[in-house]
């Protein structure tokens, strides 16, 4: 699926906007994080005032890229104050802006730049391309097209989501483009080894300490695997976060296996699944059939249920969707 609006109505819409408030999504990952960056210091060198939402922290990772911000720390705010413009890149659905624009329902995004399958054009403006590797990719044409120029710090933020969401260019989405517009921004000064260490191969001791958790939960079903992380396991080790510290990844690169699930205990009500696939396999139809949305290789959604009782109820429906056709 791609969803392109006018490119002039973008144009007309960044021209009468003075303050412009750019989101990150809830959980942050390295595309997100680029994205919201990169648009963001467009922007500023447009001579836009600029605010950085997300409602998450951002992750440890990632903060090698705000050396690149005005005063060398994070930018972001939990929440946007008097903005006239909203961008939400990298956002499939509405819920993953975080609160604010259900807590404000008088605003809707202005612009959307995505490049989920799942995202419906539910923006004023929107500019998807599905079949694009990441955001950050899709920011990189968009922005050769308006004429911006890309800094160093601006290809260091969109290189950053580019290597993050392919899993440095080993996911079955990587496009000759994606590699052409990686090399022009390694050629513009964005530092791929800093990059690659910092943002997608470092792990810090307590993510670690998560995986630990999660393999002794693993089940190996025939061609597919499942994982539990329990909140009292997360407790227990000091973890803050509810997301998986990338163990859904780890598990899908087992030999023999296609698709890997990963159920994260948010609360006695509430569970996360993440969902990751093997070219063949669209984990993407079963997020949504639950209220999620993602990419058919990798997905996600949180339901409102107990993980005891969502854990059969999902594995049916992976089976069902994926395995039994």
């Amino acid at each position: 699926m791609i969803i392109h609006d006018d490119i002039q109505l973008l144009r007309d819409r960044l021209a009468e906007a003075k303050t412009i408030a750019v989101f990150a999504h809830i959980r942050p990952d390295g595309d997100s994080v680029g994205a919201s960056l990169a648009v963001g210091w467009a922007l500023e060198d447009m001579g836009k005032k600029v605010q950085y939402v997300c409602e998450d922290p951002i992750p440890e990772r990632f903060h090698f890229l705000f050396a690149y911000t005005k005063d060398g720390k994070d930018p972001y705010i939990r929440e946007p104050k008097e903005a006239d413009c909203f961008i939400i890149p990298d956002i499939s659905s509405l819920d993953r802006a975080g609160k604010f624009f259900y807590e404000h329902s008088e605003y809707t995004p202005d612009i959307s730049i995505d490049h989920h399958v799942s995202n419906t054009g539910f923006a004023k403006w929107n500019w998807i391309e599905s079949d694009s590797p990441a955001a950050c990719s899709v920011l990189t044409g968009l922005f050769l097209q308006l004429g911006v120029t890309l800094t160093k710090r601006i290809s260091s933020a969109l290189l950053c989501g580019i290597i993050t969401d392919t899993n440095s260019f080993s996911t079955s989405n990587v496009t000759a483009e994606s590699l052409r517009f990686a090399a022009m921004l390694v050629d513009n000064g964005a530092p791929i080894f800093d990059i690659c260490y910092t943002a997608q191969n470092q792990h810090s001791q307590i993510e670690m300490a998560v995986w630990q958790c999660g393999m002794k939960n693993i089940h190996i079903e025939g061609d597919y695997i499942w994982s539990i992380l329990r909140k009292a396991d997360r407790d227990a080790i000091g973890y803050a976060g509810d997301d998986d510290a990338g163990f859904v990844s780890y598990m899908n690169d087992t030999q023999g296996i296609n698709v890997s699930i990963l159920f994260i205990e948010v609360d006695e009500n509430h569970t996360k699944i993440s969902w990751r696939a093997l070219p063949g396999y669209n984990v993407a139809d079963v997020a949504v059939a639950v209220g999620g949305g993602g990419h058919a290789a990798a997905s996600g959604a949180t339901v409102r249920k107990p993980t005891d009782e969502a854990i059969p109820e999902i594995l049916s429906l992976t089976r069902r969707m994926l395995f039994d056709r």
